[in-house]
């Protein structure tokens, strides 16, 4: 069955369609309000295009649900009786705690200050480890948590008024909220604008990360993707044009900031910057472009997903998403950090963390470490040409 849906961006109108209620994929596009406010953005295409601005809204809405390789998907799709992740973000508005669109049928009267996470109560959903997860029935079917990206188990929680957000682990090492950890402690002591995670336990001993809300009511995140394709870059150095287009809109200290992003990620190894995870804060209200956003999801780091015995075949280098295949040769962008001091902190902080974990063994941590020495050394002598 079709149905009327109007996508908003807050109160505000910015595009009308239809979609089929049954199968919940977008059949048409109708009308944009304002472009200027849609929330995807390519040079590849016309809006005035209706079958091209079809696609990407059906896109939008798709990539906005739960991840296909969470391993809780099926748990959480037969908690809530349904087969496609697009019909529990549809069910929940598409509201999250990361901007601020949603969209509804038409026939509803709703407004953002009734329905947004930032003012009101939700549903966190499923428990970590937990097989029978209760629902507030008050909220049901109301929660960020069915718009969160990502194939770590997580969920969004209110904290002594605070939206929280807990991150669990893919694999029985436990690693991953550690790294989380370990990132942020290497961030505290460099001065790293970044959000702040702490390590945290499940009455069964389970490790996950908890951080706050980056974003609140008024400001968005924004992320690189957007940006990267508000202007044609197909023959242009990603970096090169992604600082562009942040200068071109506003933001001050661009090059040192992402500059720090690719620091931290070729020295703990973070092979998942990519363009989801990095991006820019903007003001919801006027829409203007106000900082590129702290440092976030560091989990996947350190050989997080690696075996014992992979450790020995590995280098220093990592995948590295945010402007090319490597972590190693981002470093060719960046210029002398004039917050680095020495690594010998690093290695103190990866050490201290590593040993709260006794999911791993001694022979791993040490083989962790050794291969951190390794690209400390190498980013000391790329630094230090850079500084000549």
């Amino acid at each position: 069955m079709n149905k009327e849906y109007i996508l908003k961006h807050k109160d505000t109108p910015v595009l009308l369609f239809f979609m089929d209620n049954d199968k919940f994929v977008v059949n048409s596009t109708e009308k944009i309000f304002e472009a200027e406010r849609l929330p995807f953005n390519s040079t590849e295409y016309d809006y005035n295009n209706k079958s091209h601005c079809l696609l990407m809204l059906d896109n939008w809405i798709k990539s906005r649900g739960l991840a296909q390789s969470r391993k809780d998907l099926k748990k959480i799709k037969d908690l809530f009786n349904v087969n496609d992740t697009s019909e529990l973000t549809v069910k929940s508005y598409g509201l999250n705690l990361t901007d601020h669109y949603w969209l509804h049928e038409t026939e509803k009267d709703l407004e953002w200050k009734n329905v947004n996470y930032f003012d009101n109560k939700f549903d966190k959903i499923i428990e970590p480890q937990n097989a029978n997860p209760e629902i507030d029935k008050t909220v049901h079917n109301q929660s960020p948590n069915m718009c969160v990206d990502g194939s770590i188990e997580k969920r969004w929680i209110i904290l002594n008024k605070e939206r929280v957000l807990l991150k669990g682990s893919r694999y029985s090492r436990m690693q991953e909220p550690f790294n989380e950890w370990i990132a942020s402690m290497i961030m505290d002591y460099y001065e790293i604008d970044h959000v702040h995670y702490d390590i945290k336990r499940t009455k069964d001993n389970i490790p996950y990360s908890e951080c706050k809300c980056m974003i609140n009511k008024d400001i968005e995140f924004i992320n690189a993707q957007y940006i990267m394709n508000m202007e044609d870059w197909t023959r242009k150095e990603p970096y090169k044009h992604y600082a562009y287009i942040c200068n071109k809109n506003g933001i001050k200290n661009v090059q040192n900031d992402l500059d720090a992003m690719l620091a931290i990620d070729f020295l703990i190894g973070n092979d998942d910057r990519h363009k989801g995870n990095f991006g820019i804060l903007r003001d919801a209200n006027t829409l203007q472009w106000l900082k590129i956003a702290p440092v976030f999801d560091n989990g996947n780091s350190l050989f997080f997903d690696c075996d014992n015995d992979e450790l020995n075949y590995r280098g220093i280098d990592s995948l590295g998403k945010a402007f090319g295949d490597s972590n190693r040769l981002n470093l060719e962008y960046i210029k002398y950090p004039e917050w680095y001091k020495n690594g010998n902190k690093i290695i103190d902080i990866v050490t201290q963390c590593l040993n709260h974990n006794e999911r791993l063994t001694q022979s791993r941590n040490d083989a962790i470490i050794k291969i951190t020495k390794e690209r400390i050394n190498v980013f000391e002598e790329k630094i230090k040409t850079k500084k000549l």
